[in-house]
């Protein structure tokens, strides 16, 4: 097999389910009408049988009504029960092979008027020829969208107009008419055939210009919905532009002018008579520096990591060491509130194989976001554990204020930040949890949030199976 064989094979069912859609509605095309007319064979049969009463014995005509009846119900039940739905190919060849056999059923049964009707010593055979060949357009014109229901009806047509006429060979002086009569049938329905055959690619291109033009507007809603899709993410990329400029213009003004300010009053020297308060402003230098580097450090991250172009130095991972570590960082930020920090992970926890500085940062923001919101004399809890699904389970709980369940969705988009029920002079810029996010996905894992407000936040990492190692492993390495 080829390389592009799938293509190939692609095209070809592609090809074969249009062509079982246009024989499908050809069919259909072709049963509607048959239902239309059904309803007015009675009638016209009851004409046919008045004007043949002068010649044709009561008996006679009877017989043929009934038996066109017995021909007609059977067809009539068939077309009503005919689904009007979408139709696999095996069901719509099932339905085509039954309404070709009842159709031929009642064909044959009206065509039995050339029996029924001859009788020796007149002319009636010219009447029923022109019965039988307008019966033959009229069929024509009503199934020649279907050649599967048309064409098998031609040959019974052609057999009942060759084998009428040939009655008259037995009846003296009616030789000659018998015979041309007959040789003309075959001309006639040949005739009759190639304009069904114009009709089938009338309706053939009918279906094909109504298919067409039903994807063409299925193409236009589609770009439409793609346009307002567009245009959605568009105005949700201005808005979080304006976001971006909302925050960072007050986040990062804010470090820079402590910076300016302080360092102007050292430079100065007005307070060079007291080294004290000289050292107090460099140390708030110094401390607006470190804040204004975490913010461009974050704001550099996030962008890496939207663009795809964090790259991951994968090993294996001792989740209980590295949830020490994160730990230790922020023990300095609790120092007011004496919230008790706990290592709930397993030191015989199985390995994670993953960026040991990504899992590191997963951890130290969602410490930071737990400490930054818990009360004085709370908890905060890293932890982590296998999954249900084989995975692991890794993240930060607290006994903090929550998070109310309208504002949960919009704390991991950039900037996010949701209401809390205490006034905090440094809540952030809302880009720890949206980095979160980002460096859980690239480790092919997903983020969850359960929180309830005043009781506390429990966030959690699920990481994938392939993620995980055996502890035993990374000993034997």
């Amino acid at each position: 097999m080829t390389a592009d064989s799938p293509t190939w094979v692609t095209d070809l069912n592609a090809t074969e389910e249009r062509e079982t859609r246009i024989r499908l509605a050809l069919l259909r095309s072709a049963v509607e009408n048959l239902k239309a007319n059904r309803m007015v064979v009675p009638v016209f049969g009851l004409a046919i049988a008045a004007m043949f009463s002068q010649w044709v014995s009561v008996t006679h005509l009877a017989g043929w009504y009934g038996q066109m009846i017995l021909g007609l119900v059977p067809q009539a039940i068939l077309l009503s029960r005919f689904p009007m739905t979408v139709l696999s190919s095996e069901e719509a060849e099932k339905w085509s092979r039954r309404i070709v056999a009842a159709n031929l059923f009642f064909v044959a049964n009206w065509s039995s008027l050339g029996m029924w009707f001859w009788t020796g010593g007149n002319s009636t055979h010219l009447m029923i020829e022109m019965i039988l060949a307008a019966s033959l357009a009229a069929h024509a014109a009503t199934t020649g969208a279907c050649r599967a229901i048309s064409r098998p009806a031609l040959v019974l047509y052609l057999i009942a107009l060759t084998a009428v006429p040939l009655q008259g060979l037995f009846q003296p002086g009616t030789v000659l008419n018998a015979v041309t009569m007959a040789l003309l049938a075959p001309i006639y329905v040949g005739f009759t055939a190639l304009i069904g055959r114009r009709n089938h690619a009338r309706a053939r291109s009918a279906v094909v210009m109504g298919q067409e033009r039903d994807s063409l507007l299925a193409e236009l809603v589609m770009a439409k919905l793609e346009s307002d899709r567009g245009r959605e993410e568009a105005e949700a990329a201005s808005l979080a532009k304006s976001q971006f400029l909302a925050n960072m213009s007050h986040e990062l003004r804010t470090p820079l002018n402590a910076i300016l300010g302080f360092s102007e009053m050292i430079a100065s020297r007005i307070f060079e008579k007291d080294p004290d308060r000289n050292v107090e402003y460099a140390q708030l230098v110094n401390s607006s520096g470190k804040h204004l580097l975490a913010l461009i450090n974050d704001i550099l991250d996030l962008a890496k990591i939207e663009a795809g172009r964090w790259k991951l130095e994968e090993a294996e991972l001792d989740l209980h060491r590295i949830a020490d570590d994160a730990l230790q960082f922020v023990t300095w930020r609790t120092k007011d509130t004496k919230a008790a920090l706990v290592n709930d992970v397993d030191p015989d926890l199985e390995m994670v194989y993953g960026d040991e500085r990504a899992i590191k940062q997963i951890l130290l923001n969602l410490l930071s976001n737990a400490v930054k919101f818990t009360p004085e004399n709370g908890t905060v809890t890293a932890f982590a554990q296998r999954g249900e699904d084989g995975g692991m389970l890794l993240g930060v709980s607290d006994t903090g204020v929550g998070i109310a369940v309208e504002d949960q969705r919009a704390v991991f988009d950039s900037f996010g930040q949701g209401r809390h029920d205490v006034a905090l002079v440094d809540k952030g810029t809302g880009l720890g949890l949206a980095i979160v996010k980002g460096l859980v996905e690239a480790h092919g894992g997903r983020v969850s949030l359960e929180s309830e407000v005043g009781k506390g936040t429990r966030v959690t990492v699920h990481l994938p199976a392939v993620r995980v190692r055996p502890r035993v492993s990374a000993q034997a390495a």
